[in-house]
């Protein structure tokens, strides 16, 4: 972010910010709700009974768990937006890369509610559809938090360069951020399901399923903090995000070596998103993204 902004600008900004943090206080938590319950009720219903044998088990308190974590990150952000919107309209230079990082929640939070609910809801065993599942609830929480995550990032005084430098940069970090957390989700899964318990046989919970689980869910943190540090033009977020891509980038590639080895269906998806934080590393190391979205900071 440049810094510059005009007080229509910063009018505007602030209004987003309020009206972002009221929809994740008031809507977002009863929209996760909804979402939620389908997909549950879609796995003890459909799926545990199409694929006894399958790994349907523990996806059921891994849902419900984090669906609920997020609602709670939706409400917490959701406050802190109402109260430094006062600061985005003064113009402090710090309020809006916070804004930024928080606005991240709802887009990222929203894309693995959406996930979820085309892969259990809309798809249907042997291949089919459930023409009556609809849009998920969560969609909203995803678009509106996408939207104001782009108003609040290019909504400002620069160049058209530095601009299109933001919009891939950031993009490409929040949509491998939502990646890195979808592919935790199914790590974690995997990983619980050790039918050795409590000791750890190779051909069910190897060392890539942890890394490919519960470390790619602390990674996700991670590209929040680079969204905000980056956002702030700070040096610190540039290290964070070059940090985030290389070690998911690695762990990815690891666990697709791991579940091509077992045979494990949807083993190209870690591909696809070792590919994607692949991306990421480069975008950043490359002078020309880097100087735009870096820069020096100004006051």
């Amino acid at each position: 972010m440049t810094g510059k902004t005009t007080p229509t600008q910063r009018t505007i900004l602030a209004l987003v910010a309020v009206a972002m943090g009221l929809f994740l206080m008031f809507v977002a938590p009863f929209k996760t709700l909804d979402t939620l319950n389908p997909c549950l009720k879609a796995l003890r219903e459909v799926w545990q009974v199409a694929e006894p044998d399958g790994v349907w088990d523990t996806p059921v308190p891994i849902l419900t768990v984090t669906f609920h974590v997020w609602m709670a990150l939706f409400v917490f952000a959701g406050a802190a937006l109402v109260v430094i919107a006062k600061d985005i309209y003064a113009g402090k230079p710090w309020a809006r890369p916070l804004a930024l990082a928080l606005l991240a929640l709802p887009a990222i939070g929203g894309l693995s509610f959406v996930i979820p609910w085309m892969v259990l809801v809309v798809r249907q065993p042997g291949g089919g559809k459930n023409a009556a599942a609809g849009m998920a609830p969560a969609m909203t929480i995803m678009l509106l938090g996408l939207i104001a995550y782009f108003v609040m990032l290019l909504l400002e005084q620069g160049d058209v360069k530095t601009k299109i430098a933001q919009v891939v940069v950031f993009g490409w970090l929040g949509i491998t951020a939502g990646m890195v957390y979808m592919n935790a989700q199914h790590g974690v899964r995997y990983f619980m399901h050790n039918p050795s318990a409590p000791y750890f046989d190779p051909r069910y919970s190897h060392p890539e399923l942890f890394l490919g689980g519960y470390v790619l869910y602390a990674s996700t943190a991670l590209f929040i903090v680079a969204i905000g540090l980056l956002a702030a033009r700070h040096p610190a977020g540039w290290y964070a995000g070059v940090t985030a891509a290389l070690m998911t980038a690695v762990v990815m590639f690891l666990v697709f070596i791991d579940r091509q080895q077992a045979g494990a269906s949807g083993a190209s998806e870690w591909l696809r998103g070792a590919l994607l934080s692949l991306v990421l590393l480069a975008l950043l190391l490359i002078p020309w993204f880097k100087a735009r979205v870096l820069g020096p900071v100004e006051a």
